[in-house]
């Protein structure tokens, strides 16, 4: 194995490793490059998509030399599947790091010809983020798979009128597209995780913490007797999912702001009253979307 820079702190061992770098193979290549870019993820240039939380955590349980891209959602409030999904790592994999990007959709008017625009090409993955405020237009869509080539895009798109590609994309339509306002001016930014074994540097600025913890047996109470212990340290929840396992036994999952000291006293105050708990992820937001 040939030592490089690599996205793990120099102490790590996994820091010898050339890391990859997988990624949602429902996302174009320009968008994974631009989050890639922006959770400042160095290693090698060799990517893979994978679909799916499922997929993409059974790779890295067995990758050790692999990293992963995944959108996160609302980081104050993540998807539970994912939620499960980093929870049954055995290896450690963690949510190490967050960045923003803005929303990266485009539409276009591609064929001047039609007068009305009444259709409309786009990825499976452009349709998920867009139907709510593409609906509002009333279109029919042409919805094409994920990765299909925006030269494709553009071709279906020339005989509906229009097309959505990636902003970094656009200039593949050439000089004579438009851009059509007023649809997609406002959409939410897009946020991505790094899933990572890496160890981060515990000092600095508050971050958010998401946490998983289970008691061996529950009773009337035993959920209240953890929540004091967050309250005791002056932690206020983000979130709070109670994930059924068996009769009386659950996964709760927990998101919350914490610095290193703090976190450190919740666990050990947690295991005071039998709870076994581990971090899923310890990241800090960026205060503005990445450009």
């Amino acid at each position: 194995m040939t030592p490089t820079p690599g996205s793990t702190s120099p102490g790590n061992p996994m820091a010898l490793l050339v890391r990859s770098l997988a990624h949602p193979s429902t996302d174009p290549p320009t968008l994974v490059s631009r989050a890639r870019a922006a959770l400042e993820w160095q290693g090698s240039d060799f990517l893979v998509g994978l679909q799916g939380y499922g997929e993409l955590m059974d790779t890295l349980e067995v990758t050790a030399d692999l990293d992963a891209l995944v959108r996160l959602g609302d980081p104050t409030s993540p998807p539970l599947r994912l939620l499960r999904a980093i929870n049954a790592s055995a290896t450690g994999l963690r949510v190490t790091r967050m960045a923003t990007l803005p929303s990266p959709w485009r539409w276009l008017r591609v064929d001047e010809s039609v007068a009305d625009l009444s259709g409309v090409a786009l990825r499976q993955q452009a349709y998920a983020d867009l139907v709510g405020a593409l609906g509002r237009a009333g279109l029919t869509f042409r919805v094409l798979a994920d990765d299909t080539p925006v030269e494709e895009v553009l071709a279906v798109g020339r005989s509906l009128g229009s097309a959505v590609v990636d902003l970094d994309e656009v200039d593949a339509a050439g000089p004579d597209a438009q851009p059509v306002a007023g649809f997609l001016d406002d959409l939410d930014p897009l946020t991505y995780g790094l899933i990572s074994r890496e160890e981060r540097d515990s000092a600095g600025a508050v971050d958010v913490v998401w946490l998983s913890m289970r008691a061996p047996l529950e009773s009337a109470g035993t959920l209240m007797q953890a929540l004091e212990k967050f309250s005791a340290l002056g932690l206020n929840l983000d979130f709070l999912h109670s994930d059924p396992l068996e009769p009386e036994q659950h996964d709760f999952y927990l998101g919350f702001r914490s610095g290193a000291d703090n976190l450190s006293a919740l666990q050990t105050a947690l295991a005071e009253v039998h709870f076994t708990s581990r971090v899923l992820a310890w990241f800090r937001i960026p205060s503005e979307p990445t450009p």
